[in-house]
């Protein structure tokens, strides 16, 4: 935003004083000068010349003062690649005067060059050549822990910018260069610091590498001849995965790595994504969400993407595993690839129903209840279809009647925490039924008329109400297609090997079930919906005795506040 007249004589009256107090050498107040200076650069569009070099002049004398506080030195930096954005070749040349061959430079003048690099791409490219070629004669001079950390900063900033010139290069403003030259010194620097820093390097210097590798291997994917160099480094970076401090840096790098082999369309050996797998499968069950969500995206955008059918083989054999965490790790990341609905993954629904079906038979509670979410995501996505999609559902409702069952032979010193992970199991079923759209493409030819199974059995109990909402909106559903259809549509029809309760045991479960309706029971409202509705499908010979019947046993309950809820409901369908 330009400023007004009055606006500008006063900003450059406030930058001069500055000037004058950084001429001194009282470094008191030199954080607080800096720091107001960068949010001044930032924010204005114009800067006279003079004042813009007399900046830089001060800036990269306090930057590599050694005897300045090292808060101050790096905010010297920030205002000086902040300068760039107004005269970007004078903070150019500035920092190369200072950064020569065969010469150690200074730490905050590399941190600058690594700067501009990522801060000003476009500028930063036409220089990178000289200043890899500075870089690569200072390597063998650097002893110092803190210097070998920044030199990687640096390799990991001028591999980010190089990346992106060279997918990007028609958007930049001059005639293409030849990338080609640049990743062959990105390759030397990087070879020298996997063979010489890396093997006896300390956790900080570890970590600095760690996030210079993604962006450096990403790079040299793009170059045939580094290929196969490039990706004999992944398993160094697979083996760093021991320190919950670094592991997200790693996972980070990976999927830099896995997304540049995406877009170059290169097939990674079957051996290092098996490797990758497992390492990633092992990181799922951490404890940080960050990390959990960023493995999840992993798996997704590379994995799932590329080669869906591996991967669903994959988390078949290990969910076969009796190990929780591994297939708790599976469950989240089905679930996970589930809500992203990547396409190619839609041609693997049955694969996914049958990994889900080997753990359904785990008693452990919290496997149990992820494959309940996992259900619930995949009723959503419409990823259950009829041939194997019907077990899934039993599950659920499998799970709502276990609560008692399980619990029937209790072991003595654990019983109240069993009972309490067995509720959560019982609430998680019953949530997914409350939740399910029995519409979603797909689900009304599984659902139907086997549905019907769970109305009479007395364990199903407590999950009659959401069970008689998902029924009822199938029948109405049905109904509408007998009038535009013009043709019989009762659901009285053969189900295979699922055995549908008689005519008799579902008129005389609902009856039963509505009588506590004038109680207050929802459970019983729902069944006297089902009973204004449910003749023909019953039954077609019904409907006739059905209108004479039903008013007589509606009768007790007319004008009672349920009965005004269930007769509202009804209407509105």
């Amino acid at each position: 935003m330009t400023p007004s007249t009055e606006e500008f004589i006063e900003m450059f009256g406030d930058i001069n004083l500055t000037l004058g107090m950084l001429n001194k050498e009282d470094i008191v107040n030199k954080e607080d000068i800096y720091s107001h200076l960068t949010s001044v650069i930032q924010n204005t569009d114009i800067l006279d010349d003079a004042i813009v070099q007399q900046l830089i002049y001060y800036a990269s004398k306090d930057m590599r003062d050694n005897n300045m506080l090292r808060e101050i030195r790096m905010l010297a930096g920030e205002v000086l690649v902040s300068l760039a954005a107004h005269d970007f070749n004078s903070v150019m040349y500035e920092v190369q005067s200072n950064f020569r061959i065969l010469e150690l430079p200074n730490e905050f003048v590399v941190l600058a060059l690594a700067e501009l690099a990522t801060s000003y791409v476009s500028q930063s490219i036409p220089f990178m050549m000289m200043t890899l070629l500075t870089m690569q004669t200072m390597l063998r001079l650097a002893e110092d822990e803190r210097m070998k950390g920044t030199f990687c900063i640096a390799l990991e900033k001028f591999s980010k910018a190089i990346y992106k010139y060279v997918n990007h290069w028609r958007d930049f403003p001059y005639p293409r260069l030849d990338a080609n030259r640049l990743s062959d010194k990105i390759f030397m620097l990087f070879r020298y610091i996997m063979e010489k820093w890396a093997p006896s390097a300390s956790p900080m210097q570890t970590l600095s590498i760690i996030k210079a590798h993604g962006p450096t291997v990403s790079l040299l994917l793009h170059r045939e001849d580094f290929c196969g160099y490039a990706l004999g480094q992944v398993p160094w970076l697979l083996s760093q995965y021991k320190d919950k401090e670094i592991d997200f840096h790693v996972t980070q790098s990976l999927k830099q790595i896995l997304t540049a082999a995406v877009l170059y369309d290169i097939g990674l050996p079957r051996s290092l994504r098996r490797s990758i797998f497992i390492n990633l499968l092992q990181q799922v069950r951490r404890p940080c969400c960050q990390l959990r969500f960023l493995i999840s995206t992993l798996f997704l955008e590379p994995a799932a993407h590329s080669n869906p059918g591996e991967l669903m083989e994959f988390f078949d054999e290990q969910i076969r595993s009796n190990n929780e965490a591994i297939r708790m790790g599976i469950l989240t990341l089905l679930r996970s690839a589930v809500s992203a609905e990547e396409p190619r993954l839609r041609d693997h629904i049955i694969s996914i129903e049958r990994t889900v079906k080997i753990v359904m038979g785990d008693l452990n509670t919290k496997v149990r209840n992820s494959v309940l979410l996992l259900i619930q995501t995949m009723c959503e996505k419409s990823y259950i279809e009829a041939r194997e999609g019907w077990p899934l559902i039993d599950y659920v409702f499998s799970q709502s009647a276990t609560l008692n069952r399980n619990l029937e032979k209790p072991v003595k010193t654990n019983f109240h925490e069993n009972e309490k992970e067995e509720e959560s199991v019982r609430e998680t079923s019953l949530e997914v039924l409350k939740t399910l759209d029995p519409l979603v493409i797909g689900m009304p030819q599984v659902l139907w008329p086997r549905i019907l199974t769970f109305v009479v059995p007395a364990e199903y109990t407590e999950a009659l109400e959401p069970l008689f909402s998902i029924i009822r909106i199938l029948i109405m559903a049905e109904e509408k297609k007998k009038h535009s259809a013009k043709e019989s549509t009762a659901l009285v029809i053969s189900t295979g090997a699922v055995k549908l309760p008689s005519p008799q045991q579902l008129l005389a479960r609902l009856l039963v079930i509505s009588m506590p309706a004038s109680l207050g029971e929802l459970r019983g409202a729902g069944a006297i919906g089902l009973l204004k509705i449910l003749p023909e499908i019953i039954h077609p010979k019904l409907v006739d005795l059905w209108k004479i019947r039903l008013p007589e046993l509606l009768q007790p309950l007319e004008g009672t506040r349920e009965w005004g809820q269930v007769f509202t409901q009804q209407a509105g369908t």
